[in-house]
């Protein structure tokens, strides 16, 4: 009687494990789906600026956060 409750209890944790996997291969499906339709080049929208200065002064006229970003690669590539 136990074997036949542990044989049953492992086919529902393992139809439970098939079942959520599948929810997952989705999702993941449906968010690539939404990365290959974004801007990719929304970045280049953005008012970069080679001075630290520069940057300060234009976030302060226009109230608005700075970011600051470094990176050691070629941003065209999406390596950095």
């Amino acid at each position: 009687m136990k074997l036949r409750w542990s044989l049953l209890a492992l086919a529902l944790l393992a139809l439970a494990a098939i079942s959520a996997a599948d929810r997952e291969e989705e999702a993941i499906k449906q968010r690539l789906e939404r990365v290959k339709d974004s801007d990719t080049g929304a970045w280049r929208k953005i008012p970069w600026t080679a001075s630290l200065l520069d940057a300060r002064r234009s976030s302060a006229r226009e109230k608005k956060p700075l970011f600051l970003f470094t990176h050691d690669g070629n941003i065209e590539t999406g390596r950095c």
